[in-house]
This record gives structure tokens, C-alpha cells and sequence, in this order.
């Protein structure tokens, strides 16, 4: 039985924020290389995201600039993640967010939340 008309996750987002929701879930995973990638432009509707590395080699990802080695936040192999959203990161999760990876072809796997 539902309380107060809540009947799903959206329900209570939308209750709770008073906001609408979708989530944003590619059908492919990306490739990312040994040169730098936009993995996600700006959207300031973003209100979410997570980023998992599928790949076996090292996937480094950073907001607003190129990503290197030596500059950004590091996603082990095979399955290092980072996920993030407005209530505790605030702005990230909206930034444009790089990344560059070890190895050439380098499965990394993308789904966020946005505003509707």
C-alpha cells in the first residue's frame, strides 16, 4: 500500500525536492584511450553521476580540464568507481568531466540523473 500517493522512487524525489527526475543510461559503454576524452559535457540539469571503469587498466577522470597520471582522480581497474551528487558534491556532478586511461581501449561505463 502506498503512503501518501508515494508509489515509486520518483514519487518520493519528487515529493521530498519537489522536482521530476529521469535517468540518463547510455546503451554502450565508452573508450576511452591514452589522450584525453570528454566523458560528459557540462549539464547543469545533472544532478548525479557515476562513472565506473570496466576496463583492466587505469582510468584517470577530472573535472573542467584534461586529465593525466599525475592530475586527477584515479578508478582502479576493473571496477573502480566514483559517484557523485548535488546534496553532498554540489556542483560536480554538472561539470564537464575528462578522463584518460592507461591502456587503449578502455571500457568505462556512464549513468546520471538529470532534472526533467
Amino acid at each position: 500500500m502506498a503512503v501518501d500517493n508515494i508509489y515509486s522512487v520518483y514519487d518520493l524525489i519528487e515529493k521530498i525536492y519537489d522536482a521530476k527526475v529521469s535517468v540518463e543510461d547510455p546503451t554502450t559503454n565508452l573508450s576511452i584511450g591514452t589522450s584525453d576524452l570528454i566523458i560528459a559535457q557540462t549539464n547543469p540539469r545533472r544532478i548525479a553521476l557515476v562513472i565506473v571503469n570496466l576496463s583492466s587498466n587505469i582510468v584517470y577522470i577530472k573535472p573542467k580540464a584534461p586529465a593525466s597520471s599525475t592530475s586527477g582522480i584515479r578508478l582502479a581497474p576493473s571496477g573502480g568507481s566514483v559517484s557523485m551528487n548535488f546534496t553532498t558534491d554540489l556542483h560536480l556532478p554538472a561539470q564537464e568531466w575528462h578522463a584518460i586511461a592507461s591502456g587503449a581501449g578502455s571500457a568505462i561505463y556512464i549513468t546520471s540523473v538529470v532534472l526533467r
